[in-house]
């Protein structure tokens, strides 16, 4: 199974009954790769989580590791079959794209826990991408009280639903962890480029993360106008 293409190995992942002598296979050539993924996101976000630091013990890291193999397989092995790679290496960037979002969710969703539901300033969010904002409470509350911005807010569901549509199809999974990494985590541009093992210059990244952010805000403002808009019932008044 040595000389096995990337496409037929995953083909046979995603076989039921489990073929085990093909997830042995796959176990042996990405195992590592996902380890390191998980390894490297883990520590950064608990280098962020200063205060509840001894929340997160380091042994959580190996029950991260199967949690991206559960998402592999999850939902009749979606993930596996929705890998669309140029060449056989395009796997490592796919499955590291995969690992760093399931240690980023777990993240969001212990903090979802601990604080109330939070609203963000676009604008300051893409002005201090270097701060990782979202990481950070320098915006306003959910009654509008502003921080340090009276421009308009969105909540976090909404500024991921509209970039959603603003990531092209072509290349969803990776834009979106870009511009998430870039403003959401406030990596650099090379560091996104080392993270993702991207075929691409930084100056590269940086043109993508233009493109999404003129589209995001495009979509923001006319959600916003949308529901600014009286209704027909209070017109008439």
């Amino acid at each position: 199974m040595e000389a096995l293409p990337v496409d037929q190995l995953l083909e046979r992942c995603a076989r039921r009954p489990s073929d085990e002598a093909a997830w042995e296979e796959f176990v042996r050539r990405y195992d590592s790769t996902i380890r390191a993924n998980v390894v490297r996101t883990f520590k950064r976000k608990v280098r962020e989580e200063v205060e509840r630091g001894a929340q997160f013990p380091v042994d959580l890291i190996d029950d991260l590791k199967q949690s991206v193999y559960m998402r592999l397989v999850d939902e009749g092995s979606r993930a596996i079959q929705s890998f669309e790679g140029v060449h056989d290496n395009s796997i490592f960037q796919y499955l590291a794209m995969i690992a760093i979002n399931v240690v980023r969710d777990y993240f969001r969703e212990a903090k979802a826990k601990k604080r109330p539901k939070q609203t963000y300033s676009l604008d300051e969010l893409l002005e201090k991408s270097g701060d990782g904002v979202l990481n950070k409470s320098l915006t306003s509350h959910l009654d509008g009280s502003p921080a340090t911005s009276p421009r308009p807010l969105v909540t976090r569901a909404e500024l991921d639903r509209a970039l959603e549509v603003a990531v092209s199809d072509r290349h969803r999974d990776r834009d979106t962890l870009i511009f998430q990494l870039r403003y959401y985590e406030g990596l650099t541009l090379s560091e996104i480029t080392s993270a993702l093992g991207l075929d691409l210059s930084p100056v590269s990244v940086g043109s993508i993360l233009n493109r999404i952010t003129v589209k995001l805000k495009s979509i923001l403002e006319q959600s916003g106008e949308r529901g600014s808009e009286p209704s027909s019932k209070s017109r008439q008044h």
